[in-house]
């Protein structure tokens, strides 16, 4: 079977037009009609309906497209291996990153695999800094080919590779009646103005979780999806939040507490989709933030 056929049919399928299919392959759009007679006649089965309105996959394009999605991934990982071996690693990494938030020294690791592999493109897509869902969902979909995550639960069909831990703490402003203080309890809490990440957030689910737990409710006076400008209103007295431990070691003019009602721990990790094995590039990378032989994956 040729492999340009299944990419051209894979490209219609999720395009579902012709056009736009051959604007994405920059090839003519009667070159892709021809392809996809051609696949076609192949397999003695039509892949699509077709009408003046618009295109449709039939039962046998359906079944069609999850394989040849994983026969592309092949492909695409045995060149990359073909290529590593002829001339050093190549390809791209697709790595997920969090907006503000710089897990055991991500940018260490990126500078170690790009000393050790200069010819490997890096790709790195970024969301809301503990959005742990958005980055999910694009391993399961191949988007991403790993991602840092802050885990702060299950996460089925996902393989965790655990590079560290982070605490959450409490950010006050240093003039605050809890400023003199090591440690604090939720519901010491209840009635301070709250400064929290979006409902989405791991780090917002984790302490919604544990007021939920404890039977208690919160005050939530601003939402913000940035890390810097949550402690800039903590400097400015507009409220107390909670924040990933790893800020105590920078911020300046915040108080940093321990929260007793919290977990002590969050483990970090380095994802992995567990239905799409990794290629030469994404293994090198995982390799390179892992100590040799400490491959122990948790599914």
């Amino acid at each position: 079977m040729d492999f340009r056929r299944l990419e051209h049919f894979v490209a219609v399928a999720e395009e579902l037009n012709f056009t736009r299919a051959a604007a994405r392959l920059h090839i003519v759009q009667s070159g892709v009609s021809s392809s996809i007679k051609a696949l076609e006649r192949d397999l003695g089965l039509a892949l699509f309906v077709r009408t003046t309105q618009h295109v449709e996959l039939t039962p046998a394009g359906h079944a069609l497209l999850h394989q040849a999605r994983r026969i592309l991934d092949d492909v695409a990982a045995a060149r990359q291996e073909l290529a590593r071996i002829r001339s050093g690693l190549t390809g791209t990494l697709n790595l997920g990153i969090l907006y503000g938030y710089a897990p055991t020294g991500i940018a260490i690791h990126l500078a170690r695999f790009r000393a050790g592999h200069p010819q490997v493109a890096i790709h790195l897509q970024g969301t809301g800094a503990h959005d742990l869902a958005d980055h999910a969902q694009r391993l399961h979909d191949g988007d991403l080919d790993l991602a840092f995550l802050l885990v702060t639960s299950a996460l089925p069909g996902l393989v965790l590779h655990p590079i560290g831990t982070e605490t959450i703490l409490l950010a006050c402003h240093p003039g605050h009646p809890l400023a003199g203080r090591d440690t604090v309890g939720l519901a010491e809490l209840t009635a301070e103005n709250t400064i929290d990440f979006p409902l989405t957030w791991g780090v917002r689910s984790a302490v919604d979780a544990a007021y939920a737990a404890a039977g208690l409710k919160r005050r939530v006076t601003f939402e913000m999806n940035d890390l810097s400008t949550i402690l800039d209103l903590v400097r400015h007295g507009l409220g107390i939040a909670f924040v990933p431990g790893f800020l105590a070691r920078d911020a300046s003019g915040v108080r940093f507490l321990r929260v007793r009602d919290l977990p002590a721990e969050f483990e970090v990790a380095l994802a992995a989709s567990a239905s799409r094995p990794l290629g030469p590039v994404s293994h090198a990378f995982l390799e390179t933030v892992l100590r040799p032989g400490s491959l122990r994956p948790v599914t």
